[in-house]
């Protein structure tokens, strides 16, 4: 008998624990060392660890406390410049002013060569074969040279992406771009609604795609062939044999859209997979703030203490306004503000986000606008004043704020008197906090949750093999896939046809005209003539 109830509490054990021939093995490559774009591909691994598939990841971020499938193998950290807590608001401006080409070639030809360290090289060599690889993930940003390794495996390939749809990732997929009324990532609206935004909206896709073909495809390419193999095919070849693209993203907040299957959403995967716990001096905090708490920061990479000198006093004296409610900030180094700190203000090096926002007294939430953090303060129902710096974060802010959810605020003009009537706004007017209860619902209601979306849909790529859901469009030029050929066909059938129409209708005339002319005129004029 006690043979017998071993057998069953073993099988059960394994069972439970998702061991066994259903779990897939999964190769993860993250070479890029923000954060924020981590969380996001941590939701993912993690997820899919917990359905019962061995997850090996390579990463700048070693996962504390990892689910029991879950290893670190490759841990990237100190081989590239920190960026947490490292970026100045004039850095943050810099950006925006040259984006594409300082991604594509700080944060993405750069990244490339991580695949020539040697642990890189070993595991490139000799990939584990007990079991062999099942599938590939990597980050769809603006590092593509890292498909190669798919490639080179033979295995199908997914990519995840922290941000909105970006141009030319939607190219590869065959993804509409929807340029109508789908303002692109770097667009600073949250919808297209005139000619004139159409036009802009065009011409931005296009020079963005432009700049990041030229700035990343010779040199990605080379360095796949110097660290993969000397026969990798271009670049731009590999993007297109990407299984799929998970996106940081979801219809409710980031819009209605036309998409292909292999451009899937799972906004708020880093969320229902976060498990941190405040620190127990700023949980009892939280809890006696009574009166609420406003919560402030710029991201993980921007420093609050780089904001102008007048800009950072008026927000002192809007937060010493609102006493006796609290502020809590996100400072990395409180000595390098300037004096005159209000005491209802509490600032901490490193804040965990989502706890923040899941307690109840929290009232406000002043942002940068990140993805991350605009999808927390949704999914949490947690008002915002967004202040963006670069990249998406501005047409995230103008769609919280057409969602009457946040209000829009530029540090550059900040004053004492704006920024109090924006805090006294969110905190009072009822419209603020029923919009984001409101947005929160809809954000939250799904026939599947996003960790049931990622682990279904790897499942099915590794099933079914990586062209089920590839769309034919990824093998048009983009005037074929606008049908710019067609309707120029079209219109010039429709101008041949009207010039002989046209060439018809004056022969006639002059036929007319001639027939009209009495007969006796042309006597005279042929009499004229003898």
């Amino acid at each position: 008998m006690n043979l017998i109830s071993s057998f069953i509490f073993f099988c059960s054990f394994f069972i439970i624990n998702g061991i066994g021939s259903d779990g897939y093995r999964i190769l993860a490559v993250f070479p890029f060392n923000s954060r924020s774009h981590n969380n996001i591909f941590e939701g993912v691994t993690k997820a899919l660890a917990k359905n019962g598939h061995q997850v090996d990841v390579v990463s700048h971020f070693k996962v504390k406390n990892p689910p029991k499938n879950y290893k670190t193998i490759i841990n990237l950290e100190g081989t590239r410049g920190n960026l947490v807590n490292n970026f100045s608001v004039q850095f943050a401006d810099y950006i925006q002013g040259s984006i594409i080409k300082t991604i594509s070639e700080l944060y993405g030809n750069e990244l490339c060569e991580l695949m020539g360290l040697e642990e890189m090289k070993k595991l490139v060599k000799n990939p584990s074969r007990d079991p062999p690889y099942d599938l590939f993930i990597t980050e769809a940003w603006t590092s593509p040279c890292f498909i190669g390794i798919g490639h080179l495996f033979k295995i199908p390939v997914i990519t995840i992406s922290s941000t909105m749809e970006l141009p030319w990732y939607n190219e590869a997929l065959g993804n509409p771009n929807s340029l109508a009324y789908v303002a692109n990532a770097y667009m600073d609206l949250s919808e297209i609604t005139t000619f004139w935004e159409r036009l802009k909206n065009v011409i931005k896709l296009h020079q963005t795609k432009y700049e990041f073909y030229k700035y990343t495809g010779k040199a990605q390419t080379e360095a796949m062939r110097k660290y993969l193999d000397p026969n990798t095919p271009d670049v731009r070849e590999l993007e297109k044999t990407v299984a799929l693209t998970f996106i940081n993203s979801f219809y409710t907040y980031n819009g209605v859209k036309s998409k292909t299957p292999a451009a899937i959403d799972i906004g708020g995967i880093h969320i229902e997979q976060d498990d941190k716990q405040l620190a127990p001096d700023l949980q009892k905090w939280m809890d006696e703030s009574s009166h609420g708490v406003i919560y402030f920061t710029l991201g993980s990479m921007v420093l609050i203490e780089t904001l102008p000198k007048e800009t950072i006093l008026s927000i002192y004296a809007a937060f010493e306004k609102l006493a006796p409610m609290r502020v809590l900030m996100k400072v990395a180094n409180k000595e390098k503000l300037p004096p005159g700190l209000p005491s209802n203000v509490l600032t901490s090096n490193w804040v965990p986000q989502i706890p923040i926002l899941r307690h109840n007294n929290t009232r406000v939430f002043m942002t940068h606008g990140g993805p991350l953090s605009t999808t927390e303060s949704l999914y949490h129902n947690v008002p915002m004043i967004g202040f963006p710096l670069f990249a998406d974060q501005f047409p995230n802010v103008h769609l919280l704020v057409k969602k009457n959810t946040a209000i829009l605020m530029d540090y550059k003009t900040v004053t004492e008197e704006l920024l109090t009537k924006a805090l006294n706004a969110v905190i009072h007017d009822p419209i603020y906090r029923e919009s984001a209860k409101r947005e929160s619902q809809l954000f939250r209601d799904r026939p599947l949750t996003a960790s049931q979306t990622v682990n279904f849909w790897v499942e099915y790529v590794i099933r079914n093999g990586p062209n089920v859901l590839r769309s034919p469009a990824a093998d048009l030029y983009w005037w074929q896939d606008e049908l710019l050929d067609v309707y120029g066909f079209l219109a010039l059938c429709f101008l041949i046809i009207l010039a002989i129409i046209i060439k018809t209708l004056i022969f006639i005339v002059n036929q007319v005209l001639e027939l009209s002319v009495p007969s006796n005129t042309k006597s005279s004029k042929s009499f004229k003539k003898d």
